[in-house]
């Protein structure tokens, strides 16, 4: 009753004053490499499948040809891969999804300094090391459920992430007076990302 009387003691209200204004420049950075536990959660709150559903098709996609090996902690590149990266990304330019962004990112040289990024570091991989698309059978895709060809997407994208620069945000707050009453609301307004 009472939020009901208090909406509608300011419903009418046509002016706010303005206590208030914020801004700021915040950055985000592409997001780590996937594991398979990374891999379980994204898949579960983008298309609602379990985690042994996940783990399924990541295991079909890895026998397929398409991906690294599942079964991994690792959220990171060994050295080794790194050195070799633009064979991954020769391969993704044939996707049709993302050939674009494969391409410029090794016509722009994005790949060169991969092995010297946070996305590289062999002391972060016990046994084998982040879930990455291999960039060869893409013709196996074709023959696999739509929800295997969204997860396989969705590694390609992680993938291609890392190449690319921070997304920057300008980040707005704002006190409003509302007839003696005070309301904060903010606003994230994306300001730069890569075409992706």
């Amino acid at each position: 009753e009472d939020a009901k009387a208090f909406i509608e003691s300011i419903k009418d209200c046509e002016k706010a004053i303005v206590k208030k204004m914020e801004k700021k420049v915040e950055k985000k950075n592409p997001p780590m490499l996937f594991n398979l536990a990374e891999l379980q959660a994204e898949c579960a709150k983008k298309f609602k499948i379990s985690p042994d559903e996940t783990l399924a098709i990541a295991q079909e996609l890895y026998e397929k040809k398409l991906t690294t090996y599942p079964r991994t902690d690792a959220r990171v590149l060994s050295t080794a891969i790194a050195s070799e990266i633009d064979k991954n990304l020769r391969g993704l330019c044939r996707m049709p999804q993302v050939s674009s962004y494969a391409a410029e990112i090794l016509n722009g040289g994005l790949y060169k300094g991969i092995a010297k990024s946070k996305y590289t570091d062999d002391s972060k991989i016990s046994d084998h090391y982040a879930i990455i698309p291999t960039g060869q059978g893409l013709n196996e895709l074709t023959k696999m459920s739509e929800t295997a060809c969204a997860v396989y997407l969705l590694i390609c994208k992680r993938f291609l992430a890392c190449f690319y620069s921070p997304a920057i945000y300008n980040k707005y707050s704002l006190s409003l007076d509302i007839k003696g009453e005070e309301f904060n609301a903010s606003l994230k307004v994306l300001y730069l990302r890569p075409n992706f």
